[in-house]
């Protein structure tokens, strides 16, 4: 690993933690991003080290920069825990900050719809639908169009209406077909990938 990867481990056990938290020890000025950095880093294969890495950076944290990744980083690993509840609550806290801060946006405005919609979290649809009339405007890669009509989509079905359902679930799929970001440096940047096969075929169901 290069000396400048010290902070971006992707495995992690005693030795590695020692080593980490010693140069982390003699950082100045980037401390809080190196920390949130490690955090992100390991939030879908140490998610359990992700949580106490950001219950460090909240502890000891020098400013509030680097906040909405570290509320990132805890619903990744809240999620790949399996622990839907705490990564929504984490989902929330970040768009209140970009309410706040509205410099600093984020994709969550369609992260935490998608989540609610695939996975079913009914006490959520109120909000996330607020969430996707909010931020309508914020819509850039064909991916967060993708997932905004795809939320939209599955919560409306979830609500009976069935118009509703169908037109997004078309916008959706239409997203999904997308070869190029628009772009010119980064054509392949922000697509629908193999990854969503699962909601294509429900939104396929639903418009069908």
């Amino acid at each position: 690993m290069a000396v400048s990867d010290w902070f971006r481990n992707h495995n992690w056990n005693a030795e590695i933690e020692r080593q980490f938290f010693s140069k982390l020890a003699r950082s100045r000025t980037q401390r809080d991003q190196y920390l949130v950095i490690q955090a992100l880093t390991i939030a879908k294969t140490c998610p359990n080290v992700t949580l106490q890495l950001v219950e460090h950076y909240f502890a000891t944290k020098k400013g509030n920069f680097e906040d909405i990744r570290a509320l990132s980083a805890r619903a990744t690993a809240y999620i790949t825990l399996g622990d839907l509840a705490h990564a929504v609550a984490a989902m929330k806290d970040v768009l209140a900050i970009e309410r706040e801060r509205p410099q600093h946006k984020t994709t969550m405005y369609v992260e935490y719809p998608y989540l609610v919609a695939s996975n079913g979290l009914e006490p959520e649809y109120p909000s996330a639908l607020a969430t996707l009339k909010e931020r309508v405007g914020d819509l850039m890669f064909p991916l967060d169009t993708f997932k905004w009509h795809a939320s939209f989509s599955i919560i409306s079905l979830a609500l009976n209406n069935l118009a509703m359902a169908k037109k997004h679930a078309g916008l959706a799929l239409d997203a999904a077909q997308i070869k190029k970001s628009g772009f010119r440096f980064h054509q392949s940047l922000g697509l629908v990938g193999n990854d969503h096969r699962s909601t294509i075929s429900k939104l396929h169901s639903i418009y069908a």
